[in-house]
C-alpha cells in the first residue's frame, strides 16, 4: 500500500488527498521529436494487463538510449511533499521513484519492457529463491558493490537497513508494514535504536554474500516486496538516524548534494556507481533538481512556454484542465500520457447500506456531472469498471455492470424504482465533503442533486481540508458513505497487494478498506489464492474482482488514474512508467 498525492475526485468531492496504495498495461505512447509521448488518447493503454514476469538472469549495463546525451541539469517539479527520503520510511509513490531510480538500489527491481513490468535482479544476483515450504527466501549479493563514499557494501548492511524500518516512531514512520506481518519476530521487534541488544530473527546472513529472510507464513510475492527501498543496505557506522536522509550513502547512479525538506533535493553523480552491475538504470544528466510543493499550473505554464529552466523541466503531476487543449494540440510533443497503478472508488459502508441500495446508488451516480463540476481533466483518468488497475497481472476487463459503468449521467428513475420496491424511498445517505474548496463544493452539489432526484435523502456534512483525511479514515464516523481509502495504487503488480488489503477487513480500524467490507467466505478464498504462485494466481484474482462487484458490491469503482508528464523542449525520452506513475526517470536526458 503505497501513498500517493494526486488530485482526486472522491466521495468527498475534488480534493488533493493522500491515498493509501502504491505501485500498466499497454504501450506508453510513441516517442515524438523530443522523445515524449504524443499519444494522448490512452484508451488502448488501459485494456491490456501488464504481465509481472521475471527475468532472473538479466545483467547490466542497461542498454543505452538511442540518441541520448550526457550532461546538463534536469529539473523535476512535484506538487507533493514526501515526509521523508530515508529508505526506512519511504512509502509515497514519488519518493519511492526518486529513491529506487536515483539513490538506493534494492535486491530486485523492475525493467519496463513494451510498457510492461518485468522483475529483474538489482543488488542481488537473481530474483531470490524460496524454500519448498515458502518460509525462507534467499538472495545472493553481487560482488564488488560500493557506496557513494567509496566504502564497500557489506552483507550486514542489508540486515541493518531492514532493522531500521522497525523504528516506526522515527526513521521508519510512514513506511511499509509487510515486514512486521511476514518476517519472523516482526510483530514484536522495535528496531536497533530501541532494542540495540536484541537480535532480529527475520533476516540472517550466510558467509559474506548471502541473505536469508525468515517468514512467519509463505509470501510467494516476497521478491516483489524486495524491490522496496526498505531492502537497500545502510551501513551502521554511517547511520545518523533522523539526519540520514540529508546525507545518505547511496548505491544508485546519484547521490544527495543537498536536501531541504518540503522545498528541493539536488542530486549529483555517484562516481562509485558501477553501471556494469545495474541492469535497469542510466545516468545521463550531470545534476538533477527535484522541486517539492510546486504549484502545478504556473509550473506547467512555464514549461509549455519553454521559459528559462522550464525548457529543462518535467512536471509529474496531472495536467491542469485549463491547459488540456494545448497539450492535445500544438504542444502535444511536450506531454506524455500513460496508465498508472491507481484506481479510485465510490465508497459506501456495506455494514450500513443494504446491497440493493448500494446498487441503486450506482445507478444514480452522476459521474459526468461531478467530473465536470470539479474541473477534472479527461487526460487524468479513464472510467473504471474493476477494483484493480488494468496494469495488474492477469487483469481481465469484463463487461460493465449496469450499476457500475464508471461513466454517464446516472439513471435516477432506475434507482428510485429500486428504493420503492424495497420500501426504502427517502433512505438517508450521509458523508463528509470539503466546504473550503470551490471545486469540492461544485462536485458535491452535482452529486447531491442527482442522489435527491433518485429518491434519497442526503445529509452532506461540511468539513475543512485540514480535517477531511482524518474524518474519512474513521470507520465509526456517523456517516454511511465516503469512509475508507478513496483509492488504491498497488505495491507490486500482483493481486495479493490489492484484494486482501482492501477487502479482508483488517484495514477497517485504520481506514484502509473499501466499503468496510469483511466476509468469511471471501477471506477464505483470498487466503487460498494468496498462497499460490503469483503467475498461477493472476486469473483467480481477476475472477474474484468480478465476483466482488457482481455478488457483494462493497463499493463501486470510479476511475483509473492516468499517468502524465508535461516537459520542456530540452527534455527527451519521456516514456511513462505504470509502476511509479511518472516517467522512467533514469531514461530521461536533456539537451
Amino acid at each position: 500500500m503505497r501513498w500517493t498525492k494526486l488530485v482526486v475526485l472522491t466521495a468527498t468531492g475534488a480534493t488533493a488527498v493522500s491515498l493509501a496504495a502504491c505501485s500498466s498495461g499497454g504501450p506508453s505512447g510513441s516517442g515524438s521529436s523530443n522523445g515524449g509521448s504524443s499519444n494522448n488518447t490512452a484508451a488502448a493503454q488501459q485494456t491490456t494487463a501488464a504481465v509481472a514476469a521475471t527475468d532472473p538472469t538479466l545483467t547490466g549495463p542497461a542498454p543505452a538510449i538511442k540518441g541520448a546525451k550526457t550532461g546538463g541539469t534536469l529539473y523535476i517539479d512535484d506538487g507533493s511533499n514526501p515526509p521523508t527520503m530515508d529508505p526506512a520510511g519511504i512509502y509515497y509513490i514519488d519518493s519511492n521513484a526518486y529513491a529506487t531510480q536515483y539513490l538506493y538500489r534494492t535486491l530486485t527491481q523492475y525493467k519496463i519492457v513494451d510498457g510492461k513490468p518485468v522483475l529483474v535482479p538489482d543488488l542481488a544476483t537473481n530474483v531470490g529463491t524460496p524454500s519448498k515450504d515458502g518460509l525462507t527466501w534467499t538472495f545472493k549479493i553481487k560482488p564488488g558493490l560500493k557506496y557513494s563514499d567509496g566504502s564497500p557494501v557489506k552483507i550486514q548492511d542489508f540486515v541493518y537497513g531492514m532493522e531500521r524500518t522497525f523504528d516506526t516512531k522515527g526513521v521508519g514512520a510512514n513506511g511499509t508494514n509487510y515486514q512486521m506481518e511476514f518476517l519472523k519476530g516482526g510483530s514484536t521487534y522495535k528496531g536497533p535504536y530501541a532494542q540495540p541488544n536484541v537480535k532480529f530473527p527475520g533476516v540472517t546472513t550466510k558467509g559474506n554474500d548471502t541473505l536469508i529472510f525468515h517468514l512467519t507464513k509463505p509470501m510467494p510475492s516476497f521478491n516483489y516486496f524486495a524491490s522496496f527501498p526498505e531492502f537497500s543496505p545502510v551501513p551502521k557506522a554511517k547511520d545518523t538516524k533522523g539526519n540520514y536522509q540529508s546525507n545518505p550513502v547511496t548505491t544508485g547512479p546519484y547521490k544527495v548534494q543537498s536536501f531541504t525538506k518540503g522545498q528541493k533535493m539536488i542530486l549529483v553523480r555517484n562516481t562509485n556507481w558501477n553501471a556494469k552491475t545495474d541492469p535497469v538504470r542510466h545516468a545521463y544528466p550531470d545534476k538533477i533538481q527535484i522541486n517539492f510543493s510546486v504549484e502545478d499550473l504556473p509550473s506547467q505554464q512555464r514549461i509549455l512556454a519553454n521559459s528559462g529552466v522550464g525548457a529543462n523541466t518535467v512536471n509529474i503531476d496531472p495536467i491542469d484542465s485549463s491547459l488540456a487543449s494545448k497539450v492535445t494540440g500544438a504542444q502535444k510533443n511536450q506531454f506524455a500520457l500513460g496508465p498508472s497503478s491507481c484506481v479510485y472508488y465510490i465508497e459506501m459502508d456495506s455494514r450500513k447500506i443494504p446491497l440493493d441500495i448500494r446498487k441503486a446508488i450506482g445507478y444514480a451516480w452522476p459521474y459526468n456531472q461531478m467530473r465536470k463540476a470539479a474541473g477534472l481533466s479527461s487526460l487524468s483518468y479513464q472510467p473504471a469498471t474493476t477494483f484493480a488497475a488494468p496494469s495488474l497481472q492477469g487483469f481481465k476487463k469484463y463487461p460493465a455492470l449496469p450499476y457500475a459503468t464508471g461513466t454517464g449521467n446516472g439513471d435516477p428513475a432506475k434507482a428510485k424504482a429500486i428504493l420503492k420496491k424495497d420500501h426504502k424511498l427517502g433512505f438517508q445517505l450521509s458523508y463528509y465533503y470539503q466546504s473550503d474548496k470551490p471545486t469540492a463544493v461544485n462536485a458535491n452539489n452535482a452529486k447531491k442533486a442527482a442522489l435527491k432526484a433518485a429518491g434519497f435523502t442526503v445529509k452532506d456534512i461540511p468539513v475543512s481540508t485540514a480535517e477531511i483525511e482524518k474524518k474519512i479514515a474513521d470507520p465509526n464516523a456517523p456517516v454511511n458513505m465516503g469512509q475508507g481509502t478513496p483509492g488504491w495504487c498497488y505495491d507490486w503488480p500482483t493481486g495479493d497487494s490489492v484484494y486482501p488489503v482492501l477487502f479482508n477487513g483488517a484495514g477497517i480500524p485504520s481506514g484502509l478498506s473499501v466499503g468496510q467490507f469483511k466476509n468469511a467466505a471471501v477471506n477464505k478464498e483470498m487466503d487460498a489464492i494468496g498462497a499460490m504462485d503469483p503467475s498461477k494466481a493472476a486469473s483467480k484474482w481477476a475472477a474474484l474482482d468480478k465476483e466482488l462487484l457482481t455478488k457483494y458490491v462493497p463499493s463501486i469503482p470510479d476511475r483509473y488514474a492516468m499517468n502524465s508528464a508535461t516537459f520542456g523542449k530540452n527534455v527527451h525520452n519521456v516514456t511513462m512508467n505504470p509502476l511509479i506513475s511518472m516517467p522512467s526517470l533514469t531514461d530521461l536526458w536533456v539537451s
